[in-house]
Order: structure tokens, then C-alpha cells, then sequence
């Protein structure tokens, strides 16, 4: 007798199954619409049966890839631009509940969401949110923040007409920013001191 292992096993194709069974009554909790968010419904769904629940954090849509925002300035795919295929939280068997917290009781164990009707009750809490970028203090019409797929257009529109840009910060991000800018206007023939 032998066995014959795949390769490539479906993500969640035992989805089915977690559906008709309550073997585990537990609901774990994550916070958060980051790579961390993903990896954690991930490694949950190899071998957890319970109640999955995500309370994303962005305003900015469904596991937006930032990073390619800041290595890319010729126009994005939808493809680039999202981590994850839309039903993909569907064929996890996660509940998704957007909204802003209100409150987390640690000792009852319960979240409140606001805008939804019920207390979330968990067992598990994970938090998987990044840090936020400071502002300047005044707006300015020629600043861009590299936020979504919206900004990242008007920026890119903006480049081909300026005769000056500057990329503002000392991270790594802001160096790649500057690079990735340099490169695609040499890309497209501007000549770029």
C-alpha cells in the first residue's frame, strides 16, 4: 500500500467540515487588517475549529498591500495592490465585523463594536494593527501620503508634472519611495538630476 501526498492542498478545503461540526465552541478574536491578521487566520484554520472573527481596523479596504505603494510608481493592478481574492474570508469561515471599537472587556471576555447590535464574547484576543503615520500639522496641496490606491494615483499624476520632488523621512520606506521614483521616471525617459 502506499500513499500518495499533494503538493498543493486548497487553502480551507476542509471548510466544509468546520461548517457542519461544533467540535470546538470557542471564538477567537483578531484586530486588525495586517499581514499579522492573515498569517493568524492561517495558522488558525490548519487546525482550529472554532468561531474565527476579524474586526479590520483600515478605512482603507480589505488587506491593502501599502509597501507596493512605495516601490511602485507606474499604475497598480488590483492584483498588487491587495494581499488577499475577495472571498477569501469566506472560504476561511471567518466572520468579518467591521467597525470602530468602542470597548474591550478583558475580564468578561466581550467586545463592543460600534454600529454592531450584539457583544462580540471571545476566549482568544489577538491584536494585529501597525503603527500610524504622523501628519504634518498644516495641509498642504502638494503633499501626498501614500495611503491607498487613491492617493498613490494622485501622487503618480503629480510626478510627471513637477519639476521638483521630495520625499520626506528617514525609513526605509522613504528611501525606497525615493528609489522606486527615480527609476520609474528613467523608466518612462524623464531625465531625473
Amino acid at each position: 500500500m502506499s500513499v500518495i501526498i499533494p503538493e498543493h492542498v486548497p487553502a480551507f478545503a476542509k471548510k466544509k467540515l468546520l461548517k457542519k461540526t461544533n467540535i470546538d465552541p470557542r471564538t477567537f478574536v483578531i484586530i486588525g487588517d495586517s499581514e499579522a491578521a492573515i498569517s493568524a487566520v492561517d495558522a488558525l484554520r490548519t487546525s482550529f475549529a472554532g468561531n474565527i472573527v476579524l474586526i479590520p481596523q483600515s478605512p482603507f479596504g480589505q488587506f491593502e498591500n501599502l509597501d507596493v505603494l512605495r516601490r511602485k510608481f507606474s499604475p497598480l493592478s488590483k492584483n498588487e495592490v491587495f494581499y488577499l481574492d475577495e472571498d477569501y474570508m469566506n472560504r476561511a469561515n471567518v466572520k468579518v465585523v467591521p467597525g470602530i471599537i468602542k470597548f474591550i472587556d478583558v475580564d468578561k471576555k466581550e467586545i463592543e463594536v460600534k454600529g454592531y447590535h450584539e457583544k462580540l464574547e471571545f476566549e482568544k484576543l489577538l491584536l494585529a494593527w501597525g503603527s500610524t503615520k504622523k501628519r504634518l500639522n498644516k495641509e498642504f496641496s502638494n503633499v501626498f501620503y501614500l495611503e491607498d490606491r487613491q492617493a498613490h494615483a494622485r501622487c503618480h499624476n503629480e510626478l510627471l508634472k513637477a519639476k521638483t520632488i521630495v520625499v520626506l523621512g528617514g525609513t526605509i520606506e522613504a528611501y525606497q519611495s525615493a528609489a522606486s521614483i527615480r527609476d520609474y521616471l528613467d523608466s518612462i525617459g524623464f531625465d531625473t538630476p
